[in-house]
């Protein structure tokens, strides 16, 4: 199987999804997070977005940060609200990340805004040409959620 275009598909998206990112935080709403968060620290939130709730040592993984990197980016990111911290209730050693209110609000004005873009640009395809693009896409989600133990909610 030759997964070439798939990959390029991938990287386009992610291009686009990054293309999001900046024209949200842009956004006059957003100026004041903006000026908190740099695009660096929303990537690395964005990497770790679908492990949340996650451990430290998930945050290193995912980022590629040091552990002091990371427990620093976390120390900022919990000073500012914008992930909260908490025990696990399953280990109460182990501390859990996960994202405050106002992440979460950007994940979604971000999501909405990709969304929105790759609507209109499939807007010309005909029914059976996104019924395909669907099952394909959910065919896709689904192996990768396995490997990889996620459950990602549509």
């Amino acid at each position: 199987m030759n997964v070439n275009c798939f990959k390029r598909m991938y990287r386009l998206i992610d291009y686009q999804r990054r293309l999001c990112m900046c024209d949200v935080r842009s956004r006059n709403e957003w100026k004041e997070f903006s000026k908190k968060v740099s695009f660096k620290q929303l990537d690395y939130l964005m990497m770790i977005r679908l492990a949340m709730p996650c451990n430290l040592q998930q945050v290193m993984t995912l980022t590629g940060l040091s552990s002091s990197a990371a427990s620093l980016f976390i120390d900022k990111m919990t000073t500012l609200g914008v992930v909260i911290r908490e025990q696990d209730p399953k280990d109460r050693r182990n501390i859990l990340v996960r994202p405050g209110q106002s992440l979460l609000d950007l994940f979604d004005e971000i999501d909405s805004e990709l969304e929105r873009i790759i609507v209109n640009e499939l807007r010309n395809c005909t029914d059976a040409q996104i019924e395909a693009l669907e099952s394909s896409c959910l065919l896709v989600c689904r192996k990768l959620e396995t490997i990889n133990g996620l459950q990602v909610l549509p």
